[in-house]
């Protein structure tokens, strides 16, 4: 490989807020994004020694790299990055169709974690890549009404799972209605913003630069990192180490293992004192970083490497999204397309080594599984009334077998006896309401015994199915909740849940009658005609799962029975909570 002009851009264009092209280079729907004019990217091949990983060499160290995929939160569509709020929690930006968003999830282990919710955020279009400075969050969003490659960097605060007060980061960082500016990092101390943007795409492809927060809280004129830093390539996804000495980030060269590579460059604690200085001078004349050096196999591989990260030191835990496995992509498998890595420190003292190898030894003792109960009362949401003999199904994730099987007595109440460290998806249903469900999780070291949680079952359902606007048979990944925002049910699991529901109660049910409701976006004759089809849809999905069509009936309501707008509520979190399907039983009498 010898110039990779096009093969550093040769990701997909639903990747645009995160490496996206800039308009004027590239159509909408184009596959790939050419190459940008008078660019003059010289590619060499990476020439080094790779780090040894063999577990029998390892084992003579005091500590050694291993390099994991992440478990439960990779899927065959695209993961590009965790962003870290605390030491085990973050925001998860994935792709969702040719939309990106963003998810919270929670380290249980470093190398695994699990989905707990979307995040709000109050636009239409695409946004991800965040960075936090405690609640204070920085992002790069696309919304639908800008122009095809334009991306921005806003500013909003993380509260419980939105995006609240949000605004965008000024005219001295997001520079025109055709620039890209993604990919913020924020400095440890708040006061530095580091990000990629392509402001200066005729000459060196996009660069690294930082701006520094003035006295009255605005953002500096950016100033490009340098060429120790910079090349005549692509250098994108930075992030600055919790410690405030290293910079790593993304390059396409001019020395790769294979399109984009992970970098590390160390930063001269005279930067931090310029900054919180004002000294703007010196930062654009001074040589602030070192040479960056190349993280090497088996981190950087032939395929592209994006986006570290890390809660803690970065020599200890190093996060990172790479698409080595694509083509390898599958349901069961749970990966494909850019999925999320993590290089571990691991620690091995010489008297663990001895204590390890004696323990291979000897014959395994079978371990005792901690056990917590989880028990509670089974209602009817609407009249607040037991629910005696309602059907609980616990499922183990992400597998979806069938872990145990229970009902509710005369009194409603129900008890089940789960294993800690386990995932488990709990579905409460009752022959003349629908169901409720929900996620259950208890880490080993919990101490807890028991936990309570009421159950309440609708009796008429509202099915919040996202599906994009205009459209009404490709439905986004996820559900979403009453406020509008992304859950951890993707829309197959809800729909199979229904499924199950309806099949179980199929001998005593009339009919289902779905009612499908719009946004106010359009004509009423439209909407009406749009609601029509995503009733139709999920219609179409349940006889796929064994429903019999002639208990189903479809109606629209279109835009004419809005929800309530909430006080302050932006209307384009409104819109989101007014597409729905509301679902009624009626039984036979």
């Amino acid at each position: 490989m010898t110039v990779i002009n096009f093969n550093r851009l040769l990701l997909i264009l639903s990747f645009i807020v995160l490496v996206g092209c800039s308009s004027g280079r590239t159509q909408p729907k184009q596959l790939f994004c050419p190459p940008p004019p008078q660019q003059n990217c010289q590619h060499r091949d990476w020439n080094g020694t790779p780090y040894d990983t063999n577990s029998e060499n390892v084992k003579k160290l005091d500590w050694y790299w291993s390099f994991e995929q992440v478990r439960q939160i990779n899927t065959p569509n695209d993961e590009w990055c965790l962003s870290f709020y605390s030491n085990n929690k973050a925001a998860l930006t994935y792709s969702d169709g040719n939309q990106q968003k963003a998810m919270l999830v929670r380290m249980v282990n470093p190398d695994k974690g699990t989905m707990e919710s979307g995040i709000g955020v109050a636009l239409d279009g695409s946004y991800g890549a965040f960075s936090f400075d405690g609640d204070d969050a920085a992002f790069s969003a696309e919304q639908t009404e800008d122009i095809i490659g334009n991306s921005n960097i806003y500013f909003g605060k993380l509260k419980g799972n939105l995006i609240t007060g949000m605004k965008p980061a000024g005219e001295m960082i997001n520079k025109n209605n055709y620039s890209w500016e993604s990919q913020p990092a924020i400095s440890p101390d708040g006061n530095v913003l580091f990000y990629s943007s392509d402001i200066n795409i005729s000459t060196s492809g996009h660069d690294l630069f930082f701006a520094v927060k003035l006295a009255d809280g605005s953002w500096s004129e950016p100033i490009n990192c340098g060429d120790m830093i910079n090349s005549q390539c692509d250098e994108l996804t930075p992030f600055v180490s919790k410690n405030g000495k290293e910079l790593y980030f993304s390059s396409s060269g001019p020395e790769t293992v294979g399109g984009y590579d992970i970098f590390v460059s160390q930063i001269s604690p005279d930067l931090w004192n310029y900054a919180k200085r004002g000294d703007l001078q010196s930062l654009r004349e001074k040589n602030l970083f070192s040479m960056a050096e190349n993280l090497k196999p088996p981190l950087n591989t032939s395929a592209d490497e994006l986006f570290p990260s890390s809660p803690v030191d970065t020599d200890s835990l190093l996060y990172y999204s790479s698409n080595q496995k694509s083509g390898e992509g599958s349901l069961v498998m749970m990966q494909g397309g850019f999925d999320i890595y993590v290089r571990i420190k691991n620690i091995v003292p010489k008297k663990i080594v001895q204590k390890i190898k004696k323990i291979e030894k000897e014959p395994e003792v079978p371990k005792v599984t901690p056990t917590y109960i989880l028990e509670g009362t089974v209602f009817n949401a609407t009249t607040k009334e037991p629910v005696p003999n309602a059907e609980i199904t616990v499922k183990q994730m992400p597998e979806k077998t069938t872990y145990t099987e229970t009902k509710s007595n005369k009194q409603g109440d129900y008890k089940v006896k789960l294993e800690k460290n386990k995932e488990y998806e709990i579905v409460a249903q009752a022959r003349d309401l629908f169901f409720d469900a929900f996620s259950m999780r208890v880490e080993p070291t919990d101490t807890l015994t028991y936990i309570e949680k009421d159950i309440y079952i609708p009796e008429n359902l509202t099915l919040r199915v996202n599906f994009p606007t205009d459209e009404y048979s490709n439905p986004y990944r996820y559900t979403i909740d009453s406020n509008g925002v992304e859950t951890s049910m993707t829309w197959e699991s809800s729909i199979d849940i229904l499924a199950e529901n309806l099949m179980k109660s199929k001998e005593y049910l009339e009919k289902i009658i779905f009612y499908g409701h719009t946004d106010d976006v359009g004509t009423e004759e439209y909407n009406k005609q749009l609601g029509q089809r995503r009733v139709d849809f999920i219609i179409a999905q349940l006889v796929k799962r064994g429903v019999p069509a002639k208990i189903l009936e479809g109606k629209s309501a279109g835009e004419i029975e809005p929800l309530p707008q909430r006080l302050d509520e932006d209307i384009k979190m409104w819109r989101k909570r007014c597409r729905r399907v509301e679902l009624v039983k009626v039984n036979k009498s």
